[in-house]
């Protein structure tokens, strides 16, 4: 066992070796400069640059300036695209984690006490990822990621008796996300039905004003930059993958034994 053991260490040193070698002869290609393209150096200047305030995005955060002004439209693509993918988890267990389950057993005492004292921490990083998205590393996405650890340690400790204890239902979870993109629709189209209002400019998901537009979101709160409709979409975006994030634990959470029962019910009922 212990020559087993030598020769996968030998095997994995010699490749990562052998890789770092081809990395550095360019074997996989050239090697990028040490300067900055002509975007990423515009990307960084204008991000945050109250002097140039048709430029900017007032959000301290380049990535969540990126992701959420500069190629929003790609952000909001790939949100619909997990909202399909937990919509298609759903329907293909459509009806099924309502029935009741028996035999759930949970954790110790300790455990039970010291997971009370870790969740709150769980809630208190995940929103704060969210809400201070611009503002330092972080976002919606990692935010409601890290917010979603809460069910699946409640589950894991608690058992599923927690889930039908809080009430819990797919629809509920379904229903809260839909309501988050929808709201994140919502707000892109804000800037062009304002400006169809006041008869000026405006685009879809514009963020500050531009040279040819007024409409400008929320850039302060009080002294504090808000980055205007980063903000906002970073917390629907938490909101909108909790939600689904959560509803894909239920679902694998519940025995394998189950679910083929039901399933086989599900075919002799059709």
């Amino acid at each position: 066992m212990r020559g087993k053991d030598l020769i996968i260490a030998f095997s994995l040193a010699s490749f990562t070796v052998a890789l770092g070698l081809i990395l550095y002869l360019e074997g996989l290609g050239p090697l990028p400069t040490g300067d900055l393209r002509f975007l990423a150096a515009s990307i960084l200047k204008n991000t945050f640059n109250p002097w140039e305030a048709n430029l900017t995005t007032y959000s301290l955060n380049a990535v969540s300036a990126v992701i959420w002004d500069y190629r929003a439209l790609d952000t909001i693509l790939e949100t619909a695209v997990l909202f399909a993918a937990v919509t298609g988890v759903t329907a293909l267990f459509r009806g099924f984690f309502n029935v009741p389950s028996t035999n759930l057993q949970s954790f110790s005492v300790v455990v039970r006490a010291s997971t009370r004292v870790v969740l709150p921490l769980i809630v208190l990083v995940g929103t704060s990822l969210a809400v201070h998205g611009h503002l330092s590393p972080g976002g919606g996405f990692q935010g409601g990621a890290v917010l979603a650890v809460a069910p699946a340690l409640l589950i894991t400790v608690f058992s599923l008796r927690i889930v039908y204890d809080l009430k819990l239902k797919t629809e509920f979870l379904l229903g809260i996300r839909f309501s988050a993109l929808l709201l994140i629709i919502l707000l892109t189209l804000t800037p062009p039905i304002l400006a169809s209002i006041s008869g000026v400019k405006g685009y879809v998901l514009q963020n500050m004003r531009k040279a040819d537009s007024p409409l400008s979101m929320p850039a302060w709160f009080l002294n504090t930059p808000l980055a205007g409709s980063i903000f906002f979409f970073n917390i629907l975006e938490m909101v909108a993958v909790v939600a689904g994030l959560t509803l894909c634990i239920l679902l694998i959470t519940v025995e394998w034994g189950k679910i083929k029962n039901f399933l086989i019910g599900d075919e002799n009922r059709e």
